[in-house]
């Protein structure tokens, strides 16, 4: 009897499916799910019970756009290294030629007992930066990715 009992139940649970369509809180765009209604209405009933509560009591509206950036100003991201110098001069030099030549990518030197760095760029991943990589290349060929912490606003 208990078998039986467990068959119809799976049944049941395997045929009722509802299609629900979800917003996306970040980039606002919607997608629809097919999903075991059973399950959902136990994943809305435990959203009721713990997540809609503290949106309710807040003055965030759901479809107000989020700012990643203005709880974490810097991210783990990547930079370009072009030159790497003991020389403080070298090192201005540099900047100052890469400026001419790539004026719309922002430029750095670090110091770093006792060496400088020439880093260019702020980017979120390599994939980002390659077509800037490309370009770089070809002028400083010794240039590469480094992992760095970067401005969130200003990366790409």
């Amino acid at each position: 009897m208990k078998k039986i009992l467990f068959l119809v139940v799976c049944l049941f649970l395997s045929f009722s499916y509802a299609q629900i369509s979800v917003k996306d809180s970040l980039s606002g765009g919607e997608y629809n799910l097919d999903v075991n209604s059973a399950i959902d209405s136990l994943i809305t009933k435990e959203a009721k019970a713990n997540c809609w509560k503290a949106a309710s009591s807040s003055s965030v509206q759901p479809e107000e756009t989020v700012d990643i950036c203005a709880k974490n100003p810097k991210v783990r991201g990547y930079r370009i290294q072009i030159r790497y110098t003991k020389d403080r001069n070298t090192a201005n030099q540099v900047i100052r030629e890469f400026n001419a030549s790539f004026p719309d990518l922002p430029s750095e030197m670090v110091y770093t007992r006792p060496d400088y760095r020439v880093l260019v760029g702020e980017y979120f991943s390599k994939r980002s930066g390659a077509m800037d990589m490309a370009k770089i290349k070809r002028k400083y060929p010794g240039a590469f990715f480094v992992q760095w912490a970067v401005w969130c606003r200003k990366a790409k």
